[in-house]
């Protein structure tokens, strides 16, 4: 049996002196919340009082660390210390710069949104609050994101009521929680990137982990889509949950593990029911793991039991309206698979999701090293590896076939494009080191890797952060919305269709449409509407030809223009807002 390590010698403060500041701390702390940060507030006027009592309450925290653990007493257990400290100081950079670069952009817009879908997400959303109904009847998606984004309103609502902003749940309207939806993904986003370096971690080494979260961190595709108030991130975040916790199901097997797997595979799906290829990993981890025996022993079932109890348990109203389910999802399959969907039709998307991500999602240089170690992996090819690839292929290769061509779909392949990306740079550079100086590579490799990661991330971090800049440009909503707001008087009546600016609804009377063109003139006549809101995002996507776009045409026609508003390269960012007025009969 051997002896255990001495333990480290360790410094501690004069033990009374230092109790002495210790509960003075405490006491100013304490004293502090107690009077909601008036005490010592009113010497720091100009501080939150909120900041300023939890600074003091982590002041105080530390204090009493420091007293109870002490300092490392010898040079070389400090150095151990900061050794140690590494790792975790670098995910956190990695992960605060991540959040830093979605939050930096979700303002974008507002109070209006030109994201699709958006505002009707925030509007579904708030409708299950104020009527108490959570049957989505909408199952184009299913309903984990759904909830999640009505309970962030409702956490949201309930922290602004003491403020004295609103009393009632039915004050709220869309305009109030865009913000906070997609805040929502922000978080769900870097979330993302702080569980890609645990897989790449787990997967490889330490460098494969913190390269591959730095790489997705700045991705600029990856980026935009966390500053949507969609449910696509949501779906990012459960697939690389889903493929850690498979790959743990295989290295340590049992029934317990493959139902974790299970619910985790269930989560995915009922982010998105795209992420079901998420059982490929699973199955494939079965047969890896018991080989002959994967029908006989109860894994299989138990993961696949755990999957379906677990979306049942996330779309509780699924069999109470299941007719409408089988109708909404089977169009979601026939728009993709046959239809297309008007202004996202695609052939061979394959090549074009490959172009997307070299010029924009990912970045040339890290897409070729996502490519690079795509073929070390499949060179050095082992059960591990192909569980985790076994995801990303086959999601690509399944979106590349279908008749939808939209971005979004790509991006969960991202987190496993950075992992590859980062594994060929850290073995690659390794090999060409050994090779052209083995006395030296040893001691040269983690300098050169550092070199190479910052070479590879500066372009994509460049490219973020100019889209951030594009994104919090001024846009011709709000100036449409500005002028709107001083040029009519309280009570005019408009007419406002989706990616258009909305009025004040406490001075204007506001009717909310899809597409202008839904309606006739005589109906809007019949509403008592004056003025007709519509954006280019709307009426400019459709095909010279085609059915609504001959319906604008013959509204531009009819009704006289009042004002335009045109984006400006550089200056003013948006779609184009038309303000038309509805003529008399």
């Amino acid at each position: 049996m051997s002896p255990e390590p001495a333990p480290t010698p360790r410094l501690h403060p004069p033990k009374r002196a230092f109790g002495i500041v210790v509960w003075a701390s405490w006491v100013v702390a304490v004293c502090s919340v107690l009077s909601n940060g008036s005490f010592p507030g009113f010497l720091l006027p100009s501080a939150s009082r909120g900041v300023l009592a939890a600074a003091l309450l982590l002041l105080a925290l530390a204090l009493t660390a420091l007293q109870r653990y002490g300092l490392p007493a010898t040079g070389e257990a400090r150095m151990r210390m900061a050794r140690a400290a590494v790792v975790p100081a670098l995910l956190v950079a990695i992960v605060t710069l991540a959040f830093g670069l979605r939050l930096s952009g979700i303002e974008s817009g507002l109070p209006q949104s030109y994201v699709s879908d958006e505002y009707d997400y925030v509007a579904s959303g708030l409708t299950r609050l104020k009527r108490g109904d959570f049957n989505p009847r909408w199952w184009h998606y299913p309903s984990l994101h759904p909830y999640l984004c009505s309970a962030t309103y409702l956490t949201c609502f309930f922290y602004y009521v003491p403020q004295g902003r609103w009393s009632s749940i039915h004050q709220v309207v869309e305009e109030d929680m865009l913000y906070w939806g997609r805040f929502l993904s922000v978080l769900f986003g870097t979330a993302t990137v702080a569980l890609t370096y645990f897989l790449g971690k787990r997967l490889y080494r330490t460098t494969v982990g913190l390269g591959s979260a730095a790489l997705l961190a700045v991705f600029p595709g990856m980026v935009e889509h966390s500053q949507y108030n969609k449910p696509d991130v949501v779906l990012y975040f459960t697939v690389v949950v889903s493929v850690l916790v498979t790959l743990v199901y295989f290295e340590r097997g049992g029934a317990r593990y493959a139902v974790a797997a299970g619910v985790a595979i269930g989560f995915v799906v009922s982010s998105k029911y795209n992420g079901a290829l998420v059982v490929i990993p699973f199955l494939l981890a079965v047969v890896l793991s018991l080989g002959r025996n994967a029908l006989a022993r109860a894994d299989l079932y138990v993961g696949f039991g755990a999957a379906a109890l677990t979306f049942a348990a996330l779309n509780p109203y699924l069999l109470a309206d299941f007719p409408r389910f089988v109708d909404h999802v089977a169009s979601e399959i026939h728009a993709y698979a046959v239809s297309g969907r008007p202004g996202m039709e695609g052939e061979n998307n394959w090549w074009t999701h490959a172009v997307y991500t070299a010029d924009f999602g990912a970045g040339l240089l890290p897409a070729l090293f996502g490519l690079a170690g795509l073929v070390l992996l499949l060179r050095r090819l082992d059960a591990r590896t192909a569980i985790f690839l076994s995801f990303p292929v086959a999601h690509y290769a399944h979106y590349s076939a279908q008749k939808v061509n939209w971005p979004g779909n790509l991006i969960p392949v991202y987190a496993f494009l950075a992992i590859a990306a980062a594994y060929a740079m850290e073995a690659g550079l390794a090999m060409v080191l050994r090779a052209a100086m083995p006395k030296k590579a040893q001691r040269l490799e983690p300098y050169a890797v550092a070199a190479l990661f910052a070479l590879t991330i500066a372009s994509p971090l460049a490219r973020t952060m100019e889209h951030n800049a594009e994104l919090n440009l001024p846009d011709t909503g709000n100036v449409a919305r500005a002028w709107i707001e001083t040029a009519f008087p309280p009570g005019t009546h408009f007419a406002v269709e989706r990616f258009a600016p909305v009025p004040d609804r406490r001075r204007f009377a506001v009717t909310l449409e899809g597409r202008i063109v839904g309606k006739s003139l005589g109906e809007y006549r019949e509403l008592g509407v004056e003025y007709l809101v519509l954006s280019s995002m709307v009426y400019e996507r459709f095909g010279p030809g085609q059915r609504t776009a001959r319906a604008y045409d013959e509204l531009f026609a009819t009704c006289p223009l009042v004002k335009e508003f045109r984006p400006v390269e550089g200056t003013l960012s948006g779609p184009t807002i038309r303000l038309v007025s509805v003529p008399a009969e």
